[in-house]
């Protein structure tokens, strides 16, 4: 049995009882929703009861992995003929408790975005792990602002480009698009490239510059092979930004900046985006208003709902997909021509899990790395890749793998 865990309340319940039918998601279905708690659906069966009650805590392990937890929302009690009871059972991840938190109600001090999130999650009790960008700052705000830690985090999340969810282990993320998968460390002067007067740090204290690790992790790649159904590509122009204009500061009305993308006003015709923010510095708000446009300027593909048959891959295969959380990458291989790619490389927006008799299936919603700004950087192009041997008319920002370039 691959579920070797189910805990009601801090007590296991015995495998025996539980249903073999089991489904956990986690994340969300698209890179432009808002941040979603994950859920969880199990069935537990007893001809004496089950010790279950709106509330209570609910943890689920899968080969000795933490699969989800949360706490018991919903309870459904059913009767077979023979007397056996059936408790259908729903359970929702941590990230729902932020709307119980009322947090700001003293105002907050001018400080980074970073500092901001510690500072509300730390209030809440619950466990989090946090990945914001560490040098945006917020404008401080008086009090009698107050709201729940939920509108006010995802309120951050559209204006400073970042996302939440519920990891496996129960834990909170909130993890800013610039951090999915990088590092960041203290800034040296060995870095700065530019003059003083045109670089951010002029913004910031110094104890608060940062720089970006160099090398993303290595995405998880999945043999097609194990792929249940042909994938499905989506796209649509909907989505297209080329013209973004970003508020900051705290003078009324506030400055503003805006970034636009030419090309694209003249392809698809002007898609405008007023973005108000609580930024304080003229460099935040131009960062976002290009990272806007770097990510959304053109339509871009995503592949959803890409089901996985888990019980037909090895056991390392298995592990690396079960070690994937939202901003992880993926790489899948051999994809169906004629399509949009032959290879895809793709950022976790959302998983879920379905487990039942010798069946185990792992749903990947993955967003097109542009979302992230999760573009290939140098330190990944093939060194024997001259100049002669590069595309002359792609775009930067549009080459994901190192074989774009080519």
């Amino acid at each position: 049995m691959s579920v070797t865990l189910v805990e009601v309340a801090g007590s296991a319940v015995s495998l025996t009882n539980v249903e073999y039918s089991l489904t956990i998601y986690h994340g969300r279905n698209d890179v432009t929703d808002s941040p979603q708690p994950s859920n969880c659906e199990l069935v537990l069966r007893s001809t004496t009861g089950v010790p279950v009650a709106i509330g209570d805590s609910l943890a689920i392990e899968a080969y000795n992995t933490d699969r989800f937890a949360g706490y018991i929302t919903d309870v459904t009690v059913t009767h077979d003929i023979d007397g056996l009871a059936r408790y259908q059972v729903t359970g929702i991840g941590n990230l729902s408790k932020l709307g119980l938190y009322t947090v700001g109600a003293a105002g907050f001090s001018e400080e980074t975005l970073e500092d901001r999130v510690d500072g509300i999650l730390t209030t809440t009790g619950l466990n989090y792990t946090l990945n914001a960008e560490p040098s945006m700052v917020l404008l401080a705000t008086a009090s009698g602002y107050g709201g729940s830690a939920l509108e006010t985090l995802t309120a951050y999340c559209t204006e400073t480009g970042a996302t939440m969810c519920d990891l496996p282990n129960g834990n909170i993320l909130f993890e800013s698009y610039t951090r999915r998968g990088y590092d960041y460390n203290p800034a040296t002067w060995a870095y700065l490239t530019e003059s003083w007067d045109s670089t951010e740090y002029q913004y910031l204290d110094w104890a608060n510059a940062y720089q970006a690790g160099e090398s993303a992790p290595t995405p998880v790649s999945i043999p097609a092979s194990a792929i249940a159904w042909e994938p499905i590509f989506r796209n649509s122009v909907t989505a297209v930004i080329n013209r973004a204009t970003v508020t900051y500061g705290d003078s009324q009305p506030q400055d503003d900046l805006t970034v636009s993308d030419s090309t694209s006003i003249t392809r698809y015709g002007l898609r405008d985006f007023v973005l108000t923010t609580s930024l304080s510095d003229p460099y935040d708000a131009l960062t976002r208003a290009g990272a806007i446009i770097t990510a959304q300027s053109e339509p871009k593909y995503d592949l959803t709902n890409l089901e996985v048959l888990v019980h037909t891959v090895d056991g390392a295969t298995r592990t690396a997909l079960m070690g994937l959380v939202q901003g992880d990458r993926v790489l899948i291989n051999s994809l169906p021509q004629p399509g949009p790619y032959s290879q895809f490389l793709g950022v976790v927006e959302g998983w879920g899990e379905t487990y039942s008799p010798n069946f185990h299936s792992y749903t990947l919603s993955l967003s097109d790395p542009r979302y992230s700004y999760a573009m290939a950087q140098w330190v990944s192009v093939d060194a024997a890749l001259t100049w002669g041997g590069v595309n002359s008319s792609i775009q930067w920002y549009n080459v994901v793998l190192p074989s774009d370039l080519e």
